[in-house]
């Protein structure tokens, strides 16, 4: 187990076999770069910063592959009906493409939601959860690791790949602790990109809420700030929505109508209930998010609570749990017949 940022540094370091390509880079110390979105940002206010993780990316995709089948299965039904020769096997055809769209999203809803990385401001520390497990750090003497790496194949040759990492301890056990990626997906990461998305989440929890390119602070969110979040607000459906325009912007340009621009305004209708049944299920599962924190995250979510790190009520926070357990275990004891 990696106990903190520096042992990290130096197993990287280890790996990848080039001091040059690992840099360990302070909460409060600044590389002179500009700040770089992360990309993966949820939401951005006063108080909070949140990105979106792997897992929250991936989840809908089984319910838009529904749709995609179920829709399917709709069009054979209307298509036959069209054409007079209605029979008892399409109403079960029917029955299927309802149940093929609706089972995979009421299982996927009913799982508890992929909750982001949080970064609060008004505690100064970051929050994860990791399959249900609370791990958190404080943000006073914060270290992460960036490095960069190359994977060489046949086909592409070498890709650059880049990775931001800070250490989490576990809440309630503060000897287990997690490396955890800040960047996102590595691929195509490169160590000025990766000092720049460490460069806004510094800005955000020292500066201030708001901030320009360069880093300096504003009094009300900046272009940058809201172009950044625009960008990194598009759904599946936004991105299959401006691919679909894209031929009408080839018919204004007059040069006639690329292959490329057909195709992709042949696959927006195709892969419309896929990116419609993700869309769907990523919206409410971002809703639901905020109610599935532990309780003492909830209470440092809310404007108006508590400003003390978890850090600095966890020892106090389990003895007390602890308690409330063991006092539990004894009225079940006495009120069980012997």
């Amino acid at each position: 187990m990696i106990k903190n940022a520096r042992k990290l540094f130096e197993t990287v370091v280890d790996k990848v076999e080039d001091s040059s390509r690992v840099l360990l880079l302070g909460g409060s110390e600044s590389r002179r770069l500009s700040p770089s979105q992360p990309g993966l940002i949820e939401s951005h206010n006063e108080m909070l910063l949140s990105l979106r993780t792997a897992s929250s990316e991936a989840k809908g995709t089984l319910t838009g592959f529904g749709f995609l089948l179920g829709a399917a299965g709709l069009l054979l039904f209307i298509l036959d009906g069209m054409a007079g020769e209605s029979s008892g096997l399409d109403w079960v055809l029917l029955s299927l493409s309802f149940l093929i769209m609706a089972l995979p999203a009421v299982w996927e809803l009913s799982r508890p939601p992929s909750l982001p990385i949080v970064f609060n401001r008004r505690t100064q520390e970051i929050y994860y959860d990791l399959k249900g497990e609370l791990y958190h750090a404080p943000w006073d003497g914060i270290e992460a690791v960036a490095y960069e790496y190359s994977i060489v194949n046949q086909y592409s040759g070498a890709i650059a790949h880049g990775n931001l990492e800070v250490i989490l301890q576990k809440f309630g056990a503060p000897d287990s602790r997690i490396a955890l990626n800040l960047s996102g997906v590595p691929s195509g990461k490169r160590m000025h990109t990766l000092v720049g998305m460490w460069e806004y989440l510094k800005c955000f929890m020292t500066i201030g809420p708001w901030f320009d390119e360069r880093g300096e602070k504003t009094t009300t969110r900046s272009p940058f700030i809201e172009e950044g979040l625009k960008a990194g607000d598009a759904s599946s459906l936004d991105l299959l929505m401006e691919e679909r325009s894209l031929i009408g912007r080839e018919k204004q340009e007059g040069n006639g109508v690329s292959g490329t621009a057909f195709i992709y305004w042949l696959g927006s209708y195709f892969f419309f209930p896929v990116a419609l049944g993700e869309f769907c299920v990523q919206k409410i599962d971002r809703m639901r998010s905020k109610k599935h924190w532990p309780e003492v995250v909830q209470e440092r979510l809310d404007p108006n609570g508590p400003t003390t790190r978890l850090i600095d009520i966890e020892e106090n926070y389990m003895v007390q749990k602890q308690k409330e357990l063991d006092e539990l275990h004894e009225r079940m004891r006495k009120t069980l017949p012997r």
